[in-house]
């Protein structure tokens, strides 16, 4: 795999089933964002959940971004994670050679030590 479509469409396909999973606990949406002429691609969190440490009914706004991923000069830069598995799992096991994959959420010096792209 290796055509910028073919990745923009798998990057999407995995971020859109992200949104899928359910949160354990609060009141909490997922939603997609996909900036196709930027290839800029995130799923953020919004919503709130409990502080049972304040009071049993207390909550607290939750927003921010679980995943960040950029397609910067034909790689995939992953530069936010926050899932278990890793998105970079995911993308390797959909065809996508890790020579191909960035960890931008790693300094450069560790992605070194990595099997994936450095940059």
């Amino acid at each position: 795999m290796g055509n910028l479509e073919q990745y923009r469409q798998l990057i999407c396909s995995i971020l859109t089933e992200h949104t899928k999973i359910p949160y354990s606990y609060g009141n909490i949406q997922h939603e997609t964002i996909f900036d196709r002429e930027q290839d800029r691609y995130l799923v953020m969190i919004l919503g709130r959940e409990p502080v049972p440490e304040l009071s049993p009914t207390a909550t607290r706004r939750v927003h921010g971004c679980l995943i960040h991923i950029d397609i910067i000069d034909g790689k995939i830069w992953i530069q936010r994670d926050g899932t278990e598995e890793g998105v970079a799992t995911e993308l390797v096991r959909a065809g996508v050679p890790k020579d191909r994959i960035v960890l931008g959420f790693r300094s450069e010096e560790l992605r070194k030590d990595s099997e994936y792209a450095v940059a």
